[in-house]
């Protein structure tokens, strides 16, 4: 699979978690609460600083924030994270902690989350490229509703061997029985 396109599926995937935002706060009121230690409040002062909302944009904040969200286990803030790295936002581009942040929130059950792993695998970002697991993460993510992942998971069916099917479908099959244990 092409990195260009599927650098342009987590793209999208950001701007599209980056509207979750509850816009009637405003920043102060939401930054007192985040340096309360409020997990949402941090999350939501990340997405303010990420968009430059009521302040200015400075990725190295919106990190900082997500961080911290992400390290009390809020699923969305470890998505957000893993993404930061995965862009080099407000840090160096590392694919490894990408991935890191993205299982925490995989096996919270995050589709989003669940979709970049897939994207990483098949681009072979900083792991060897490994359709199988790819193809296991994409269906995963495609089965708790996000839809996006349908796409690549058609671009990798083209490029697989029936073996390797069965065996993506068994991975799938073993990630789904594992993170409902989680």
């Amino acid at each position: 699979m092409k990195p260009k396109l599927l650098h342009v599926f987590s793209m999208l995937i950001w701007l599209f978690s980056a509207l979750i935002f509850a816009a009637d706060e405003g920043f102060e009121s939401i930054k007192v609460e985040a340096e309360k230690g409020n997990a949402s409040a941090q999350f939501n002062l990340g997405i303010m600083y990420f968009r430059g909302q009521e302040t200015s944009q400075d990725y190295k904040e919106a990190k900082k924030w997500f961080q911290r969200a992400a390290e009390q286990g809020l699923p969305e803030a470890q998505h957000n994270l893993g993404f930061m790295y995965y862009e080099g936002l407000g840090a160096s581009q590392n694919y490894s902690e990408a991935l890191k942040w993205f299982k925490k929130a995989a096996k919270q059950n995050n589709p989003k989350a669940q979709h970049n792993i897939g994207v990483i695998y098949a681009s072979g970002l900083g792991v060897p490229e490994d359709n199988i697991k790819a193809y296991a993460w994409l269906s995963l993510a495609y089965s708790n509703g996000y839809e996006k992942s349908k796409d690549t998971i058609l671009i990798l069916n083209k490029a697989m061997t029936a073996s390797e099917m069965q065996q993506a479908e068994a991975e799938a099959a073993k990630l789904r029985k594992i993170i409902k244990k989680w």
